[in-house]
């Protein structure tokens, strides 16, 4: 019994972070899920990448998706939260238990790194579990959880704190633990480009404020070859997605399809909405901004504090606030949105930057919060049945239950679906007006020449069509992402057109009767479909499927170089100081 009297002691603020997650996350365990805006493309992004993998098929294209085009969803979009989706749908065998099971995860570690971060900042208890409590129950959680299912979002919440706690060791000297900003910084941009390139900027100034260290060449070097390490094992995501985007014009990458100058700043807050639930501008129809009432009176509490700051820890506290305070305003219709160069637009909507407002002025509420709990435990006369221990943890505990019951109040009203994977097995629906699917999303990792022609591609079906020339096409079959067909009495030069929305890494394997192969060229036909040639005379069996290009293959060997090497490094190391320091003591 004491030993776990003890351990529960030692673990308390865990425990604390635990109960908090699993409050907040009382809606997931009724019946069905709310799917928000998003939660129906990333569950059948999963259940599509699984059917690939089951079927022995590349993941990068999703066969069945599109009405049987293909959909290219995991060349274009980060695959860190598919990755873990697909692995917990394998654990659990239910998409949707693995989804739900991911929203807790995703709650309940930002807690952890985030307690993580500013405890080894201010070095005070108190102040790390609060400041991770609120970052769980800021209202802006709820919305990318339960309105908008952001998974994205959410899962780059328990990555932040990791990438700031690195740098933030790494700035004091401390290399050994570089490897959190190594894989911090590595999970999130294979998590979110947004959110990432927030981080980026925030990091940046973050060195930049404390340049005076880079002149250490130890701290300098080490984040120098960390930036390396970090570049090189994102590459087999990055270089593919620049290659497909230089062999297409896709959608994506379409001016006004994502944002543009005039889009960016008519999403762009009200004032009003960072401190009101309904306040009224943008968005406010169907959602909500606000920092909420346990942040902002976090931050009310600044004059009482500020003074009974700690020295070591004013620096990192002034640094955050001002961070947090620009970024408040860079959410704002008032920030000059329409001069901001394209890099910046890219984030859509100017709410998206609440991510990196709650994660800056959680720090500083947790830290408020705590400098004032020990200020009232200093005034109070202890006697029989007042201490200064039960104050503190009757004022700890009656704000936290406070909080939790206010974050629920505004997932009131969220829609519950009860639906299972046949939800995801119906027939494929694309709304032409809205240019919106259930499994291909907004249609933005199709070709511009598809989507232009979308209403005769959707009721194209998977014929071969001759656009030029004159031969025969026998015996065709299409399996998953797998086409095969025969060509005969090619009497000329031939075009044809094949049911796939192009991408780069289609192989059109030719073999002759022969039994002689070679590959033909692929290129995207006046429709956005894949097209090749057939020159006269040629006749035999032809075999379509899709590959990774040269290219492709060349950085994911790089990128999985890369980290197998880092983390096998990590590992020897560890377990190499480990058994030096027991040979010393013994």
């Amino acid at each position: 019994m004491e030993k776990i009297k003890e351990v529960i002691e030692k673990r308390i603020q865990y425990i604390m972070i635990l109960i908090v997650a699993l409050a907040i996350c009382l809606p997931l365990f009724q019946k069905g899920i709310a799917t928000g805006h998003d939660g129906d493309f990333h569950i059948a992004r999963t259940i599509g990448t699984i059917e690939q993998i089951q079927n022995f098929e590349s993941p990068f294209v999703i066969s069945r998706f599109s009405r049987n085009l293909g959909y290219a969803w995991n060349l274009f979009y980060p695959p860190a939260t598919t990755i873990l989706h697909v692995l917990l749908s394998f654990i659990t065998g239910e998409y949707i238990v693995s989804m739900k099971i991911f929203i807790f995860l995703t709650i309940f570690l930002s807690g952890i790194t985030l307690y993580k971060f500013v405890y080894d900042i201010s070095k005070n208890r108190l102040a790390a579990v609060i400041a991770s409590i609120v970052y769980m129950l800021v209202p802006y959680r709820i919305l990318n959880t339960y309105i908008r299912l952001a998974i994205g979002e959410i899962l780059s919440m328990v990555l932040i704190p990791i990438v700031f706690r690195g740098i933030y060791h790494i700035l004091n000297g401390n290399i050994q633990k570089k490897y959190l900003f190594i894989l911090g910084a590595i999970g999130l941009v294979l998590t979110h480009n947004i959110s990432s390139m927030l981080c980026a900027i925030l990091g940046l100034a973050y060195v930049a404020v404390n340049f005076r260290k880079l002149k250490d060449k130890q701290i300098f070097k080490t984040l120098c070859i960390s930036a390396v390490i970090i570049v090189l094992a994102v590459l087999f995501f990055e270089v593919p997605l620049l290659e497909q985007k230089s062999a297409a014009n896709y959608e994506v990458f379409r001016y006004g399809k994502m944002y543009s100058r005039e889009s960016v700043p008519s999403h762009a807050l009200s004032f009003n909405q960072l401190f009101i639930k309904n306040g009224q501008g943008a968005d406010s129809n169907s959602m909500f901004f606000c920092l909420g009432i346990p942040l902002i009176l976090g931050l009310l509490l600044l004059p009482f504090t500020y003074k009974k700051l700690p020295q070591k820890t004013k620096k990192q506290y002034k640094t955050f606030l001002i961070a947090g305070i620009i970024f408040s305003f860079m959410t704002t219709k008032y920030f000059p949105w329409k001069i901001m160069p394209d890099v910046l637009l890219m984030v859509q909507f100017p709410w998206r930057i609440l991510i990196m407002v709650v994660f800056c002025f959680s720090i500083i509420a947790g830290i408020n919060y705590a400098i004032v709990i020990e200020l009232i435990k200093e005034k109070v006369k202890e006697n029989k049945y007042i201490t200064k221990k039960r104050v503190t943890n009757s004022i700890f505990i009656l704000g936290s239950i406070l909080a939790i019951v206010y974050s629920l109040s505004f997932t009131k009203g969220i829609e519950i679906k009860e639906i299972g994977t046949e939800h995801y097995k119906e027939e494929e629906i694309i709304d032409t007006k809205m240019e919106v699917s259930r499994y291909s999303s907004y249609l933005e990792y199709w070709p511009q020449k598809a989507v232009k022609n979308l209403k005769e591609l959707i009721e194209r079906g998977t014929e071969i069509k001759i656009i030029e020339g004159d031969l025969n096409i026998e015996s065709q079959s299409k399996n998953g992402g797998q086409l095969e067909f025969e060509v005969k009495n090619t009497i000329e030069e031939s075009k044809i057109e094949l049911p796939y929305l192009y991408y780069k890494g289609y192989e059109i394997n030719f073999t002759t009767i022969n039994g002689e192969s070679k590959l033909l060229e692929t290129r995207e036909s006046d429709k956005g479909l894949l097209e090749t040639s057939i020159m006269k005379g040629m006749e035999g069996k032809i075999k379509v499927s899709y590959k990774m290009t040269m290219l492709h293959r060349v950085f994911v060997t790089i990128s999985f170089i890369t980290i197998v090497g880092y983390v096998g490094y990590e590992i020897i190391k560890y377990f190499y100081q480990k058994c030096k320091i027991d040979c010393d003591t013994k």
